[in-house]
């Protein structure tokens, strides 16, 4: 039976009785001796002695950009603000001498005391945790800074509207500067009275408000949570992606949180569920399992072995209501959830996001209550020892919960696998605010990393030279070689200056030289890629779409759904999930073709304007409607409305047409830091060596005597010429290196599949590798049929051509085994796969100033000419087209391998219809005669005035030019395949596609893709032409441009503007050499009518400008293409389909 409850008559009568044997002697009763010593109190730190310094600044205030919301703060963070019933939860179950842990299940209570369960009534009833209100964040450039001497602070001064900012307390240290961009965080009070025009300022201080430096540099709360420490490591790991050994502690604590990510996501921790997921998990990771050499039973007992307390886990916490815990997990909200935060500058990935229930109390006098909403749950895999750098880390994890679920997130949730506990890790203000002021000090050094300084300042912090610490970082080795090369530092008496000398004595002046100058050199190119990170939340994207980095105002297609083949092939993708969108419902916009952005290019998807990068993946498919996508997250439309509902202030929930999506280009999706590591690959201790002379002190070669090949050996070699041949014997000599210089049209590919054959005669194994997937799949292509040996294929699937993923893994049989998977890998003697992970193109003028340009095969080609063998017998092009190079490039030393390659031309087989549909000599006429094979087709009387659509370049009359001649071709008898399209300007290429979509056969290339791609006709855009004679850099690039030219074997067809052309240095001499042979065709100023008809059922991108993009037009995408019905033709007949002059030219020449 429940207590009687007392009335208040008994309750006085007990109370009278319990007193009445106290005296006065009870009140002056000398207090016992504490039994734990007190701290010594101390009359001022350094940290108190620091209040009373005070820095001003004063901040000309950012204009709102369109579509940009502000991205605020919950509440300014205050010390007068902090919840002491969340301090004091739980006390009375506390264990006072533990202070590193808040566990949210409390300690089992001592049998003599009664529990809180045991005194009071359990309540169920469940509060929703308050919405999460914002406080004000004000984007602000720092104009000037001035000693306040009275006050020993700073003044910072703007020209315009400006306001002041008084830091104080810790905050004085913020290492601001003019110039630098800051994210003010708390409400503007008015000046009372000023003879400046300061109208507004803001006090920062260790209880009000914050200030976030540099807010577009998102550090990730990982990093951060490590800085308080050593603030040299976080920002070394951001630049050198290091290739650590895998270790065993690493491939367990992946798989266990693999495990529990899918018990959670599935929201089943059944025993049974557990081994299956287990199974499921060490299958996926096989590759690790070999890495670390143990085997599948043995691997099965430690995972099961470490995953045993994730069931008990469940039945403690996975419940709508709180056990015997204080905590209940109710659903799981998502899982690797990647959160930006441009507000705090921080950004992290949430193992799991989980809607919990928590029993919390206002007062520790007060019965607890029952409090919902989304909590941060991270997953430590390991033991226990670094558990201020985990509750710093989750922590920080609340901020970016709050913002991106619009909800007050007062602590996140800690689980250690070794234990049975979660803890509870409360927001603390205080903490949190310290944290902000360490990534402001991080972002300070990695912002002068990125600037143009005349002297460059240092840009890592100094070493803490702690021997015990430091001799046990993970970074050791990239932090001392930065300190050598970098900072030039002479230790001889620090702590770790044995360490120093041990990890950098063998680095001689020239090699840190050499290490110094591309570091800085990686960092140029990297200032132009990080640039347009910045535009996903300080630009709209309307504004941004017109750059052509973004597709604005998208819908989500909801009745999308997968292929079946699609579906087959999902596991062995890089993304998990695929969907639609298309263009929101009477909106307008340009092409979606219009812009950088095309199939395989990596993107962030987000709602604008409130829910930033809630998905990453890469463009599928991509036409001028509509573009598909695999992403890692899916996108639950439904889930996705419910959010939005909670972060709308005026709290009336969207509709889903309501939604607009933005996708973005994600522009450093693979970022510097594994180029970075390569680069320091060579100058560690324990580095390579080798290389590192070879590479950097250019050591000379060294070549075996070139002997007699064994007849095994030497019979791959019968169909090679004499330069062939030595290139291989050549190769297989070579101690160390040999550089093969194959001219276009050489037998490059041809060589390189005999060596690779030759190789494998010897019992060598072969690694097989390039710039491109293209370059790669074509010597794949060459050795498919003729050869005796297995193959592996490495590489995403989606880029492998279709002819050659027969050596991929995903088309051999699943293996179940590690000794399985050990035979697919290990077994094959050659393995191919590219070795860049961003395009090879140096944007950055100062890096290829620099010498980053420089390829690695001329620096050594340069040094050692005598390691160099000429491939000069070319097999590709006619005589005319190899003219070009030999000339322009070449020196000469370029020969046709016979006569029968020099005297090819191009074979129309239906020449007839030529003679019909030609007349008087038209342009058209002279550019399909069989004795054209090399000509520039001069666009200067048209004229053909190439486009800025944003900030990319197309031509629309070259495209329409393109067109006829190739609907011409293909009329003439010509093969799709037999012809390819070339250009520099990716915008030009989807144009052309669009075009030709038709024509699924004729590729269409850029000229670093076009590697490998012979055609028997090549036709190229050059596409600038304008008044100015602004050709932009890539045409000033003389390999692009031979690669482009030597394509071609039989016939090649030049489109562009001469005026504008000629006035690069190369393009002038290509020019002379032109007139001298007479391959110049100047159109007349009605040649595009003439044959207009031969695509005039083509539809054009829209011809939209940089300042029409901004306008919405009703005419916008307003041609369609037209559709007809039409019976089956036959092959020959298809070509001509819907052209009916053109048809009925046909029909009279059969």
């Amino acid at each position: 039976m429940p207590p009687k409850t007392p009335t208040a008559a008994e309750e006085a009568e007990f109370m009278n009785d319990l007193l009445s044997g106290i005296d006065d002697s009870f009140w002056s009763y000398a207090p016992s001796p504490d039994p734990s010593p007190k701290r010594k109190k101390t009359t001022a730190t350094p940290q108190q002695s620091r209040t009373s310094r005070k820095r001003t600044l004063a901040l000309s205030k950012s204009l709102p950009l369109p579509e940009k919301p502000q991205y605020p703060l919950s509440r300014v963070l205050s010390a007068e603000s902090i919840d002491m019933a969340a301090l004091f939860e739980g006390a009375e179950d506390w264990d006072w001498d533990d202070t590193l842990s808040d566990p949210a299940t409390p300690k089992k209570p001592s049998p003599k005391k009664p529990t809180g369960a045991a005194r009071e009534t359990v309540n169920t009833t469940v509060q929703s945790l308050p919405r999460y209100i914002p406080a004000p964040c004000t984007r602000c450039v720092v104009e000037s800074v001035s000693v306040m001497c009275d006050e020993n602070g700073f003044e910072i001064k703007a020209t315009s509207e400006h306001r002041l900012v008084f830091l104080r307390d810790h905050w004085v240290d913020t290492p601001v500067s003019k110039g630098d961009v800051v994210n003010v965080i708390g409400p503007f009070s008015s000046v009372r009275s000023s003879s400046s025009s300061v109208t507004l300022s803001i006090s920062i201080s260790s209880k009000n408000n914050i200030i976030v430096l540099h807010p577009d540099i998102l550090i990730t709360a990982t990093a951060l949570s490590n800085a308080p420490n050593c603030r040299r490591k976080p920002i070394l790991s951001s630049l050198v992606r290091s290739t650590s050994d895998t270790t065993p502690a690493l491939v367990w604590g992946n798989m266990l949180h693999e495990v529990m990510q899918s018990c959670f996501k599935e929201e089943n921790w059944k025993e049974d569920q557990m081994k299956t997921k287990i199974d499921e998990v060490l299958h996926k990771g096989l590759p690790d399992l070999v890495k670390i050499d143990t085997t599948l039973e043995q691997a099965r007992h430690e995972l099961s072995q470490r995953a045993a307390g994730f069931t008990r886990f469940a039945g403690k916490y996975m419940s709508n209501l709180p056990k015997i815990s204080r905590l209940a997990i109710d659903k799981v909200l998502d899982i690797e959830e990647d959160i930006w935060s441009p507000t705090f500058g921080l950004k992290g990935k949430l193992d799991v996001s989980v809607d919990a229930v928590l029993s919390t109390t206002d007062t520790i006098f007060k019965k607890p209550v029952l409090k919902r909403g989304p909590r941060p749950f991270e997953i430590k895999t390991g033991r226990a020892t670094s558990v201020m750098e985990h509750r710093a880390q989750t922590m920080l994890y609340t901020l970016l919960a709050a913002e991106r679920y619009g909800i007050e997130v007062p602590s996140g949730l800690l689980y250690y696998t070794q234990s049975d506990e979660v803890i509870a890790v409360p927001a603390s203000p205080s903490e949190i605010r310290s944290l902000i002021g360490i990534r402001n000090e991080l972002a300070s050094y990695m912002a002068r990393h990125l600037e143009d300084a005349v002297v460059p300042r240092s840009f890592l912090p100094p070493t803490i030279d702690d021997e015990r610490i430091c001799k046990r970082c993970y970074n050791l080795d990239t932090c001392m070689l930065y300190r050598k090369a970098v900072e030039n530092v002479e230790d001889k008496t620090s702590a770790i200056a044995d360490a120093y000398d041990l990890k950098t004595s063998h680095l001689s002046p020239p090699h840190c030289q050499f290490f110094k100058e591309w570091d800085a050199l990686i960092a140029m190119e990297e200032q132009d890629l990080v640039r347009f990170k910045k535009e996903l939340w300080t630009m709209g994207a309307s504004r941004r779409e017109e750059k052509g980095r973004c597709f604005a105002r998208m819908c989500l297609d909801r009745s999308y759904t997968l292929e079946k083949t699609d579906q087959i092939g999902r596991s062995t993708r890089i993304h998990k999930y695929s969907c639609r969108f298309t263009r929101k419902a009477n909106t307008h916009g340009p092409s979606l073709l219009t812009g950088h952005m095309s199939e395989g290019d990596a993107v962030t998807v987000s709602i604008a304007p409130r829910l930033l990068a809630i998905a990453r993946g890469f463009i599928t498919t991509l036409t001028p409607h509509e573009v598909v996508l695999g992403v890692d997250h899916d996108l639950d439309l439904d889930m996705l409305l419910t959010r939005l509902a909670i972060l709308d202030p005026t709290n009336v929930p969207p509709r889903a047409d309501d939604i607009e999506f933005r996708i973005d280009r994600d522009e450093l999706f693979s970022g510097m830091g594994r180029i970075r590591d390569n680069l320091a690959q060579l100058f560690y201790s324990g580095g390579d060596k080798k290389r590192r002379e070879l590479v950097v002190d250019l050591r000379k070669p060294v070549f075996d005597p070139l002997g007699e090949l064994v007849p095994e050996v030497a019979r791959h070699l019968y169909r090679l010429n004499d330069s062939q041949r030595l290139a291989v014997r050549k190769a297989l000599a070579a101690q160390d290196y040999a550089l093969v210089l194959g001219m276009p049209g050489t037998g490059k590919t041809t060589v390189i599949a005999a060596l690779i054959k030759c190789l494998v005669s010897f019992n060598k194994t072969v690694l097989l590798a390039s710039y491109t997937h293209s370059a790669v799949d074509n010597i794949l292509l060459k050795l498919k049929d003729d050869c005796d040996f297995s193959i592996l294929r490495l590489g995403n699937v989606d880029k492998v051509h279709p002819d050659v993923r027969q050596f991929t893994l995903t088309a051999q049989r699943v293996p179940t085994t590690i000794e399985q998977l050990e035979y697919q890998i290990m077994s094959p003697p050659v393995v191919a796969t590219t070795c860049l992970s961003i395009d090879d193109f140096v944007r950055n003028p100062a890096a290829r100033k620099g010498g980053m340009e420089v390829s690695l095969f001329r620096r050594l080609s340069q040094a050692h000419p005598d390691a160099v063998v000429d491939l000069a017998y070319q097999y590709r092009m006619n005589k005319d087209i190899m003219l070009l190079s030999n000339v322009l490039v070449y020196g000469n030393r370029l020969r046709c391998g016979s006569d029968e390659v020099a005297e090819q031309a191009l074979i129309l087989p239906n020449r007839a219809l030529v003679n019909q549909l030609c007349t008087d000599m038209c342009w058209l006429e002279k550019l399909l005669a069989e004795d054209c094979k090399a000509i520039f087709v001069d666009t200067d009387a048209l004229p053909a005035r190439d486009l800025r659509v944003g900030d990319l370049v197309q031509n629309e009359t070259e495209a329409r030019l393109v067109c006829q001649l190739v609907e011409a071709l293909l009329a003439c008898g010509v093969r799709e395949d037999q012809i390819g399209l070339i250009t520099l300007y990716r915008q030009q290429i989807k144009l052309l596609a669009h075009r030709l979509h038709n024509h699924k056969d004729i590729e269409i290339l850029t000229a670093d893709r076009s590697q490998g791609r012979d055609k028997d006709c090549i036709i190229i855009s050059m596409v600038r032409s304008n008044e100015d004679g602004q050709i932009g850099e890539l045409l000033r690039d003389w390999r692009r441009i031979n690669v482009s030219f030597t394509r071609a074997r039989r016939k090649l067809v030049i489109f562009g503007s001469r005026r504008t052309l000629q006035t690069s240095q190369l393009l002038s001499e290509f020019f002379k050499l032109m007139d001298q042979q007479g391959w110049i065709l100047p159109l007349d100023p009605n040649a595009l009518t003439v044959h207009a008809d031969l695509c005039e059922d083509i539809t054009c991108l829209p011809k939209r400008s940089a300042d029409e993009m901004t306008r919405d037009t009703s005419t916008a995408n307003s041609i369609q293409t037209k559709r007809m019905k039409t019976k089956r033709l036959g092959a020959d007949e298809g070509v001509v389909n819907g052209r009916p002059i053109l048809r009925d030219l046909w029909m009279n020449s059969k």
